[in-house]
């Protein structure tokens, strides 16, 4: 069976219509695919994500704006589907902690493939 390039973008879209929230957080501990939750969420990264969508693709930027979490050291963050109670993804990266007055942005690339 071949996933035809229109059924391959009928599913970017229903992924897409479906995306929820961006939250990020401060635990460390590795992804698994049973992944349900962050470790450690911070409640105030809570927000509503940029999408852009391509052939086939999406783009899912997510920002923690300059005057949200001074001081957290950001490790993990995630992106939620279904008001929250499904999530599409989870990353876990070094901690960076989070200066003054600094914006930052977590890029998301989900590239929809068929084969032939």
């Amino acid at each position: 069976m071949t996933t035809l390039n229109d059924g391959l973008n009928r599913i970017r879209d229903l992924v897409n219509d479906d995306i929820y929230k961006f939250q990020a957080g401060t635990g460390t501990d590795a992804v698994t695919l049973d992944d349900t939750e962050l470790e450690t969420p911070d409640s105030n990264t809570l927000t509503t994500p940029s999408i852009q969508k391509a052939d086939k693709a999406l783009q899912i930027t997510s920002t923690i704006n300059a005057v949200t979490g001074e001081g957290s050291a950001y490790s993990e963050m995630e992106i939620q589907m279904n008001s929250g109670t499904d999530k599409l993804s989870r990353v876990v990266n070094t901690p960076v902690t989070k200066a003054a007055n600094e914006e930052y942005n977590y890029i998301n690339n989900y590239f929809f493939k068929g084969t032939e």
